[in-house]
């Protein structure tokens, strides 16, 4: 699994993500897996890891268009009169955010993209990630942090 895994991504929470997700649909079906062979469950696992690698490739490429757009929303939004200078610094710290942003873990960054891009209630989001609105605050929260950090402290940890 890991090894399908790495044919997608080098990264390490990526990779842990895609096994856990390739898991728990493999649970799902566990007692069609008890009835297999061998060699049709391995085919089923490998199949099953694939699915979800792209499965989160494709999730990454929704979150980019979603990020770029943000762009140019924030450009489109500027006044006129700024010097080109001013648009360029801009552009640049947008940049910054943004690659600060794909940084963060995948909860941190899903949690601030729902509750600050869609503008979701933190009940939405506990519901839509399963999780409780007590951990939507938590991830929130490191969320800030860790940006706060790679931005103005110029680390990941503080």
């Amino acid at each position: 699994m890991v090894k399908i895994a790495r044919n997608y991504t080098s990264e390490t929470a990526d990779i842990d993500d895609i096994i856990s997700e390739s898991c728990v649909a493999l649970i799902q079906q566990i007692d069609s897996l008890r009835a297999m062979e061998e060699k049709p469950l391995r085919s089923y696992v490998a199949v099953t890891t694939k699915s979800k690698a792209i499965d989160l490739c494709r999730k990454k490429q929704r979150e980019q268009t979603k990020i770029g757009s943000l762009t140019d929303d924030v450009i489109e939004q500027t006044p006129d009169p700024l010097v080109i200078e001013q648009k360029i610094s801009l552009q640049c710290e947008i940049d910054s955010v943004k690659q600060a942003l794909q940084a963060l873990p995948e909860r941190e960054r899903e949690t601030l993209r729902m509750r600050f891009f869609e503008k979701m209630e933190v009940r939405q989001i506990a519901e839509v990630l399963g999780i409780t609105e007590n951990a939507v605050y938590r991830y929130i929260m490191f969320g800030r942090q860790h940006l706060k950090a790679m931005l103005y402290e110029g680390g990941e940890d503080q």
